[in-house]
């Protein structure tokens, strides 16, 4: 769902025309950032072995923090090297990789394990 979302929500500043529609864009884009973080973190907690939950909240922030960064910076070549200075494009790539995760799911092995229960180490 958070996926979805996220992608839902990126694809969408396509539409953005005034402030009104920014307002609305980015709240929308935060809602589903946050719902994505927290399936991130929970998953993360559900998974990470007993006593390293800390230490795996910390891991995951700092490769939240490093990809932000990456992305901002690749995002910024693509716009003013590749995209002429174009927004629209740039969007759709960044919900196309949004998208992308969807792909990464499997590799995450969750098995038939209940969302919420540790599991078994």
């Amino acid at each position: 769902m958070s996926i979805v979302l996220g992608t839902a929500t990126t694809a969408a500043f396509v539409l953005l025309f005034n402030e009104g529609t920014a307002a609305a864009l980015h709240f929308c884009a935060g809602v589903s950032a946050m719902i994505a973080l927290v399936a991130s973190l929970t998953l993360a907690a559900d998974y990470c072995p007993k006593r390293a939950e800390g230490f795996t909240f910390a891991a995951l922030m700092s490769i939240t923090n490093l990809a932000q960064a990456l992305a901002d910076n690749v995002g910024a070549l693509l716009y003013q090297h590749a995209f002429g200075s174009r927004l629209a494009p740039l969007i759709l790539v960044s919900a196309a990789f949004t998208a992308l995760a969807w792909v990464l799911i499997p590799l995450l092995q969750l098995g038939d394990k209940p969302q919420g229960r540790a599991m078994a180490h």
